[in-house]
């Protein structure tokens, strides 16, 4: 049906409790069903490595801030407000780089900041081959799960990398009954994964149960770790944010 190409499918989507609501928004206006499975929850990092982060930020002690992911703009919001500083701080880094489209609208809607750069593709290699070589301190609020392509790309740029843990991603005990239900009796048509950390829970969550969900990815390191875990993608997001997620999953079923 012309405008509605998701009628009749039903898509789990994998997203922490407190972010599902965008994609679940648009999977419904395209005539498809979200069910919601909260397969990770996303808590508080390092509060005090944060505030040193943002106070020396402020302080023009930081050649590039590079952030990865709306979550670690939201922690550095909340930094910037226990450290007393205002969002114009970040301004007085070198470089304020964001992964993608995604990072860089919440950087713009929660501080009302622009990005310095975003790569043309919204991955953590892209990010840091964009990023120009240099010197002094790049610091990196990201999950305490994040890989070390990152840090090991700018140091390869001359820079002293400092990682700072701005959330952690915590595995629930285990998913809702009526979902695992859903998943298992091939009640659900597509999986949406929107990071490799979504994947490697699901999986984990299922507990080895068989189930035949097509799966959607938003880039290529979640396609990796689906991969690794021995899953196949019917269809990966390119660009690598929200919108090429939504339209990779109409792809999935036209």
């Amino acid at each position: 049906m012309a405008g509605r190409p998701l009628a009749g499918t039903r898509v789990l989507v994998a997203r922490a409790a407190d972010q599902v609501a965008p994609l679940s928004e648009r999977i419904a206006a395209l005539g498809g069903e979200p069910v919601e499975a909260p397969v990770l929850e996303i808590r508080p990092g390092d509060q005090d490595g944060l505030v040193a982060l943002v106070r020396a930020v402020a302080g023009g002690e930081v050649a590039v801030v590079a952030v990865t992911s709306p979550n670690g703009v939201d922690a550095l919001a909340e930094a910037l407000v226990a450290a007393g500083l205002s969002a114009d701080a970040l301004q007085r880094a070198g470089v304020l780089a964001c992964v993608g489209p995604g990072t860089a609208a919440r950087l713009r809607s929660r501080l009302g900041l622009t990005p310095d750069l975003v790569p043309p593709r919204a991955t953590t290699r892209s990010l840091g081959e964009a990023i120009p070589a240099g010197n002094g301190r790049a610091v990196l609020p990201r999950a305490d799960l994040a890989s070390a392509e990152l840090p090991e790309l700018l140091a390869g740029k001359g820079y002293e990398v400092e990682e700072v843990v701005a959330y952690r991603v915590v595995r629930p005990t285990a998913l809702p009954d009526e979902v695992l239900d859903d998943l298992t009796r091939g009640g659900i048509d597509l999986v949406a994964l929107g990071s490799p950390s979504t994947a490697r829970n699901l999986v984990a969550l299922l507990g080895g149960r068989p189930w035949s969900a097509r799966i959607v990815s938003i880039g290529p390191v979640t396609s990796a770790a689906c991969r690794e875990l021995g899953l196949d993608v019917a269809a990966e997001a390119d660009p690598h944010d929200l919108d090429g997620l939504v339209d990779a999953l109409v792809a999935a079923v036209t």
